[in-house]
């Protein structure tokens, strides 16, 4: 079981923390190609925050967000209007609220596993906060924010934030059994 002063896993090997940025940016590009809209930056911002150390969230939700715009103008048509190119901007805002609230919550001294819980729900409050107050200047749907669009979107994200974590628990296994066999080899 990990204790809380082991996330973000400490120390982070230097390679480890850049594949991982890479492994957002790469879940971004995939998951803006199977969501499209509903890309779960929720998930990614918050898992980067928990793993990485914060500048190298920051990188990674940033390159996640620029991957996501990459692919909804360059793959999927997305329209190249003013309100598009504003929608996109606080889709990045948004992100980085969450990832600044889930980093805020991370600082707090409480069980590990309901620092994480509340790193993603904090995370996506402000993710949702952040988009509705958009809405206050840019042109929205009607159902936009309907309890059933936040609940595919809430969805969406904890599949992902789950996904994610397995990923980084296999990733963290898979360097420790490296490192153990390293250790044996040179006993």
């Amino acid at each position: 079981m990990l204790e809380r002063n082991q996330l973000p896993l400490r120390p982070v090997a230097p390679g480890f923390a850049v594949a991982w940025v890479v492994v957002i940016s790469g879940a971004s590009v995939a998951l803006s190609l199977l969501f499209a809209c509903i890309t779960p930056f929720v998930a990614l911002a918050a898992v980067s925050a928990v793993i990485l150390p914060r500048r190298m969230a920051v990188t990674a939700v940033l390159l996640a967000w620029l991957a996501n715009q990459m692919v909804g103008y360059l793959v999927l048509g997305y329209p190249q209007t003013w309100d598009s190119y504003a929608w996109g901007l606080a889709i990045g805002i948004a992100a980085f609220a969450c990832l600044a609230t889930a980093l805020g919550v991370l600082r707090l001294s409480t069980d590990l596993t309901v620092t994480m819980a509340g790193a993603f729900l904090a995370g996506f409050v402000a993710y949702e906060g952040a988009l509705f107050a958009a809405t206050a200047v840019l042109p929205s749907g009607e159902g936009a924010f309907s309890a059933a669009v936040v609940a595919d979107v809430l969805l969406i994200n904890s599949l992902a934030a789950i996904g994610l974590i397995c990923l980084h628990a296999g990733a963290a296994a898979s360097r420790a059994l490296i490192a153990r066999q390293q250790g044996t080899v040179l006993s």
